[in-house]
C-alpha cells in the first residue's frame, strides 16, 4: 500500500507539474502584453529555409555534446552518445526529476552494450558536474558581455551578479584544484568512513571500498579527459547560443549580441528549475520578460522565445522517444540472435 501511495504521489505531481508547464507556456502571450493573432503573425514570417538553418544548428548541437558523454564513458561511440543524450532530454523535457529516469534509461542502454555499472555512474557524476557550472557560470558570462558593451541599467544588479559569478568561479576553481591534491582525498575519505557508518557492521568495509573505487575513477576521468569534456561543453553551449541568436533574427528581434547573451543565459540556467520539466515555462516567462526589458518588441519577443523553446524543448520529446525505440528494437534483435 506504502509503495502504491508513493507512486501515486508521484504521478499526481508530475500531472501538475506538466499543467503548470503547459499553462505558462499558453500565458506567454498574456505576460508580454500581447495578443495571439500578433504573436501568429511573427512565427509566420518564419520560413521552411530558416527553419531548416535552424534545425541544421540544433543537430550540431547534439553532435557536440557526444563529445562529453564519449569522454566521460571512455569506448562510448558518438553513435550511442547520440541515442543516449536523446532519450536522457526527451524524458527530462517531458517529467519532473525526469533526470533520475533518464539516468536509469541510460543504465539500462549502457549496460545492454556491455559496459560495468561503475564507469555508467561516474559518467553520470561527471557529466552531471560539468553541465552544472557551465550552466551556472552563463550569467558571469551574460553579465560581463554587458559590462564590457556598458549596457547594465542597474548596477545594483550588477554587483549581486557579478559577486555570484565571482563565487562560482571561485568554486570551480577550487574543486579542479582539490583533484590533484591528496587533502582532498582524506576529506573524501572522512567522508566514505560517515556514510559507511550508517550501515550494518559487516557491509561497511565492501561498501567503503566501492565508494573508494569510485572516486579513483572519477578523478581519473576528471584528469585526463576534462580536455575534451570542457571542449565539449563550450561547443554545445556556444552552438545552442548561436541557435538562440538566430531564432531572435529569424522573428525580426531588434537587439545588440551583448544583451541577447544574457537574455540567454538567463534561459539557460532557468532551465535547472525542476518545478517543470526542463523548468519549462518557467525559463520562456523570464527570457520574455528579459528581451522586453532590453528594448525587444514584445511581440518578437515571445516568438524568438517560443521558437527557441521548439528546438530547445519540444522537439527533443518525440526525438527521444525514437531513439528509445530504436535502441529497443535493436537490443530485442541482439537479444533473438
Amino acid at each position: 500500500m506504502a509503495i502504491e501511495a508513493k507512486a501515486g504521489r508521484k504521478i499526481a505531481l508530475s500531472v501538475i507539474s506538466l499543467a503548470l508547464a503547459a499553462l505558462l507556456i499558453s500565458f506567454l502571450p498574456r505576460i508580454a502584453g500581447i495578443t495571439w493573432g500578433q504573436l501568429y503573425g511573427r512565427l509566420a514570417q518564419v520560413g521552411w529555409g530558416t527553419m531548416t538553418a535552424l534545425a541544421a544548428l540544433w543537430v550540431a548541437g547534439l553532435a557536440a555534446y557526444t563529445f562529453v558523454l564519449s569522454g566521460s564513458l571512455p569506448g562510448l561511440s558518438k553513435r550511442r552518445a547520440l541515442l543516449v543524450n536523446c532519450v536522457g532530454s526527451g524524458v527530462s523535457n517531458v517529467l519532473p526529476f525526469g533526470g533520475a529516469v533518464g539516468v536509469a534509461m541510460t543504465f539500462a542502454m549502457t549496460t545492454s552494450w556491455g559496459f560495468k555499472r561503475q564507469p555508467v555512474v561516474v559518467s553520470t557524476v561527471v557529466t552531471g558536474v560539468w553541465n552544472m557550472l557551465t550552466r551556472f557560470l552563463l550569467p558571469a558570462v551574460g553579465l560581463a558581455c554587458l559590462l564590457g558593451a556598458g549596457r547594465v541599467p542597474d548596477h545594483r544588479l550588477a554587483v549581486a551578479a557579478g559577486t555570484g559569478g565571482t563565487l562560482l568561479v571561485a568554486i570551480a576553481a577550487a574543486l579542479s584544484a582539490a583533484l590533484y591534491k591528496e587533502s582532498f582525498a582524506d576529506l573524501l575519505g572522512r567522508g566514505l568512513d560517515r556514510v559507511a557508518g550508517l550501515l550494518p557492521l559487516k557491509r561497511r568495509p565492501q561498501l567503503r571500498q566501492s565508494l573508494l573505487d569510485l572516486r579513483h575513477s572519477i578523478i581519473d576521468i576528471a584528469r585526463t579527459r576534462w580536455p575534451r569534456l570542457t571542449l565539449g561543453m563550450l561547443a554545445y553551449m556556444g552552438l545552442q547560443g548561436v541557435l538562440f541568436v538566430a531564432c531572435l533574427h529569424a522573428t525580426g528581434s531588434q537587439i545588440a549580441i551583448p544583451e541577447a547573451i544574457a537574455a540567454f543565459a538567463i534561459n539557460r540556467v532557468l532551465t535547472t528549475a525542476v518545478i517543470t520539466p526542463g523548468g519549462s515555462g518557467i525559463s520562456e516567462s523570464a527570457t520574455v520578460l528579459a528581451l522586453i526589458g532590453f528594448g525587444v518588441a514584445p511581440a518578437a519577443a515571445t516568438a524568438s522565445v517560443l521558437l527557441f523553446w521548439f528546438f530547445a524543448h519540444l522537439i527533443e520529446i518525440p526525438v527521444g522517444w525514437l531513439a528509445w525505440t530504436t535502441w529497443s528494437l535493436t537490443a530485442r534483435r541482439t537479444e533473438a540472435a
